[in-house]
This record gives C-alpha cells, structure tokens and sequence, in this order.
C-alpha cells in the first residue's frame, strides 16, 4: 500500500503539471481522478498503519510508527493545499510547477521512511521467497492452488458431515436441527470462498500481464516481492481459516468445540478474505472488471461469515434464557444473598481471565509473524 501511495503521489503530480502547462492528458477530470486516487491510497495506508501498531514490540515501537505515518499524512495534506488555485496565482507560471514536484519529493520521502520502519517489523529470513528454489510464479500459482484445494477438501468434508446420520439418542431434535442450520450456514462459507479463489487467480494473473510489460513473469514478481509476499500470505490465511472454519463446525456437532470458537473461526475467514483482497486491490486496476468480481466475491464471504455469527449468537442466547429461567423474587433472603455473591465472585474471576486472555493476545501479536517452517 505504501509503494501504491508513492506512485500515485507522482501520477498525481504529473497529471497536475500537464493540467497547469495544458498539455494532453491534463484535463479537469484526470486532475480529480488522480487527487481523489492518492488520497485514498494515503488514507488506507494510515489506516494499516494504525491497525499493524499491535504488532509492535512496545510501546516505543508503536509511537514511533504513529509518528512517522502522521507525518506522512501531514506531507500529504500540504500536497493538496499547496497546489490551491489562490495559492498558485502568487506565483510566476514557471515556478507553479515546482510547487507540485517538491510537495511530491516530500511525500514519497516521507513514505518511503514509513515503509523503511514498517519493515523493520519483519523477522528477516521469514519470508516465503527468501526460501524459494523454484520459479516464484510457480510459487505464487502453487499457493492459489493450495488454497483452492483446500476449499474443496472443506466442501466435501462438509458435504460428508451433512450426509453423517443423525444421533436421536445423543441429540434432541432441536439440537439436530441447529447442527442442520450451523452446517447449511458454513456451507454457505465454503462456497462463497471458492468463489472468492477463482476470482483472486483471475485478478493475480490480471494484474501479472498488466504489469510486466515487455518483462518476464518472474522479474515482476521479483520487482514487486513485497506484493507478492503479501499474496502468498493472504493465500495460506485464506486456507487455514477455511480449515478452522470446518474443524470448529465439526467439534460443536461432535461437542469437542463450543459455539464461541465456531464464531472465532468465522472471524477469522472474513479476516483473510480482507487480507486477500486488499493484497490484490494494491496492484489492481480500479476499473477492472476482474477486480469488481473480486470485490463481490469478498462481499458475499463476509455476509455469509456474518449470517453464520447471527446464527450462532442467537442460538447462545436462547441457551442462555433457557437457563436463567430463576424466579428470584420469591427465593428466600439468604438464598438469594448466596446466589448474589456467588455471581459477584464469578464476574471477578472471569474479568480476571479476560485481562489475562488479553495480554497473552497482545504478546502473541507484539512476537510478529509466526513462520511456518513446515511449509
């Protein structure tokens, strides 16, 4: 995202400059398409940057990236004011076009420190290309197809699970009915996500032929690593998650998992789609139809993952009513006083729980990207 920001920066500067000399190319629309493309570039990439603060090491670590991106933000906001027309008027025509160049040079400096510190956060010999034998298209096209596997080994299982006969005398029929509605629901996840591959391979090998020009497949790929890093991760997130998904599905039925991991799973797809497509949206045309089917397959991901959390949530509160069915009023005192405290000592060790859950999440997060040395 930063080195999309970059480049737009200059575009825009370009585009501004042919607009101020009116040469071809210049015209009032390319002026508003480029501003409104590098500030929502520059947008989502302060946006990352707030989200990636959690995998800082401490506290230092993450001012130091507020900082710098601000920063950047700041650089990027005088861009704009700068080239105002009341501004610009003060200035002899010879010199209006420096204006756009030097705010230019200052916002790819300043970016360009922003993805220096950024990339100080990755463990160096991590990387799935630092690892790579073979042909790093290859490597890119065997992960796709990883994942699309995966979908499909998931599908079945499902389709397995569904066709399992039913155990009347472990489960009432409310409880088969449920185990009915979770499997229907992460079917529903499982196709959209295929969906979702199909349209991600069709926009990788998009952007790939846009791309490299008259180079090979594998100079782009070398040429743009951080790109496709971000690719090969998504890809395997996209995977893993999928499996969560399923292997949660299968626990609630078997009751080895409860409801709660099933939504954590669900989350955790929509999570990896996110990151899949915007690992594709950074080098993707913004007028490609490949790139709008995309952008529809993780929709329709997403409101699936949600509809399965709907479910799965009011199916805990129906739970949870069931068993709070207690008519309080017409407890004895001392029962009731029994009850009061055992609820208050209950809610300290769960809050406790809570704060301890949290640190371990944050540790795990601040330790940066776990490696897969299996892979």
């Amino acid at each position: 995202m930063i080195e999309k920001a970059i480049n737009t920066a200059t575009d825009f500067a370009t585009v501004f400059n042919l607009h101020l000399s009116g040469d071809i190319g210049g015209d009032y629309v390319d002026v508003i398409k480029g501003a409104n493309e590098f500030a929502q570039v520059l947008s989502d990439v302060l946006v990352n940057t707030k989200g990636i603060t959690r995998l800082a090491n401490d506290d230092d670590a993450s001012d130091k990236i507020i900082v710098v991106a601000k920063t950047a933000g700041d650089v990027g906001l005088r861009f704009f004011l700068n080239l105002q027309s009341y501004k610009l008027d003060l200035l002899q025509p010879a010199q209006r076009k420096e204006v756009s160049m030097r705010n230019n040079s200052e916002a790819r400096t300043a970016l360009t420190r922003l993805s220096e510190v950024v990339d100080t956060m990755i463990p160096k010999g991590t990387k799935a290309l630092s690892k790579a034998n073979g042909d790093i298209g290859d490597i890119v096209e065997q992960e796709m197809m990883n994942a699309s596997h995966a979908i499909e080994s998931a599908t079945r299982r499902l389709q397995e699970l569904m066709s399992r006969p039913r155990d009347s005398s472990r489960f009432s029929a409310v409880d088969l009915q449920v185990h009915d509605s979770i499997l229907s629901a992460a079917m529903a996840i499982t196709d959209a996500i295929a969906k979702l591959i199909k349209a991600a391979t069709e926009s990788q090998k998009e952007i790939v032929a846009q791309g490299k020009g008259s180079s090979s497949v594998q100079q782009f790929y070398k040429r743009n690593n951080r790109w496709t890093e971000g690719l090969i991760s998504a890809a395997k997130s996209v995977a893993f998650a999928t499996n969560l998904l399923i292997e949660s599905a299968d626990g609630v039925l078997s009751g080895t998992h409860s409801l709660e991991q099933l939504i954590v799973a669900s989350n955790e797809v929509a999570a990896s789609t996110a990151q899949l497509v915007a690992a594709s949206r950074v080098k993707a045309n913004p007028n490609s139809k490949t790139q709008e089917r995309l952008e529809l397959a993780a929709k329709a991901v997403t409101e699936a993952c949600k509809a399965l959390v709907r479910q799965v949530k009011a199916i805990i509160s129906a739970k949870q009513a069931a068993e709070d069915e207690v008519d309080y009023k017409n407890m004895a005192v001392l029962e009731f006083k029994r009850r009061e405290m055992e609820q208050q000592v209950e809610i300290l060790r769960l809050e406790k729980d809570l704060g301890a859950a949290r640190h371990r999440l944050g540790a795990m997060r601040r330790a940066g990207y776990h490696t897969d040395e299996t892979d």
